[in-house]
């Protein structure tokens, strides 16, 4: 068993681990009650402690683990809740460039810092904000830091990733037309970033460059493209962002997007990375107190 998807899932008595499998879902839990092991107990918990291999060992000698529920109806949450650090990319496919009226940067890729509380996963609403009358969402790839770097090479960075997952990412995009210093802003309102609902290792990946991405509003493709159109790739984005901060294990990178679509009150938007997962949200309007 070489590739392990992974997501974080909801109950009642809290959220757990869920791992994809042939049979079905295995929890994590369930694992530890069989085995005896102590995995997890969150996603993030199995990134930070370094359990990829222990987990995937269990399931391959102990194939009759017994699956929690299928997979078409689980209840997913977003991947964790608090990464150590929430980066996204901007402007690193020529059309999102055009969609914005920008210009392409030359050297790297735009880049903010993103708070935590923007985090929603697979079917939470998207809440557009009163201060705000154009809102825009994209699909992206996200990259999950599995081991703490610091100058690490291109050549060197598909060593400390996680994984990878889908991402997708709101803006209310007439902030950043009346002033672009206000991108921080314009990224960082409540529920403006889904991630998840899975986790794919590296190894479930055979050709990065040709992982398609597609902004998907009310059933509508708004814009697809493969990683190889990419002004930087994520190996090398983890190379440059890793040279000026430290990337945290856990961390996650959201690589940029082909293109975003306004949404609308009642809308349905979707993420769809090939190989990775399909992420769908819901969007509402933000009820005005007072």
């Amino acid at each position: 068993m070489n590739s392990v998807r992974f997501c974080s899932l909801r109950f009642d008595r809290g959220e757990d681990v869920g791992i994809s499998t042939d049979a079905g879902m295995v929890l994590v839990s369930s694992i530890n009650k069989v085995t005896g092991g102590n995995f997890g107990p969150t996603l993030l918990d199995v990134v930070l402690k370094n359990q990829l291999d222990g987990l995937k060992e269990v399931i391959t000698s102990a194939p009759k683990l017994k699956t929690a529920i299928p997979i078409e109806s689980a209840p997913f949450a977003p991947i964790y809740r608090n990464p150590p650090k929430l980066w996204g990319v901007g402007l690193n496919y020529r059309r999102h460039a055009d969609d914005l009226d920008a210009v392409q940067p030359t050297g790297a890729p735009g880049s903010y810092l993103r708070p935590s509380s923007t985090i929603i996963g697979f079917g939470d609403d998207i809440v557009l904000p009163s201060q705000s009358e154009r809102i825009t969402a994209e699909a992206e790839l996200g990259v999950v830091i599995g081991k703490t770097c610091r100058d690490v090479s291109a050549e060197e960075a598909r060593s400390v990733v996680f994984g990878f997952t889908s991402v997708l990412d709101m803006t209310a995009e007439d902030a950043i037309r009346t002033n672009p210093r206000h991108i921080p802003w314009a990224k960082a309102f409540d529920t403006f970033c889904s991630i998840g609902p899975w986790v794919v290792t590296p190894d479930e990946i055979p050709d990065l460059s040709r992982v398609r991405t597609s902004t998907i509003v009310n059933g509508e493709t708004i814009a697809s493209n493969d990683v190889s159109a990419m002004m930087r790739d994520p190996y090398w984005q983890v190379s440059y962002f890793s040279g000026g901060m430290t990337l945290e294990a856990g961390s996650i990178v959201a690589t940029g997007t082909p293109g975003a679509g306004v949404i609308r009150d009642g809308d349905t938007v979707e993420a769809r990375v090939e190989g990775v997962g399909h992420l769908r949200n819901r969007v509402r309007r933000a009820s005005r107190e007072g």
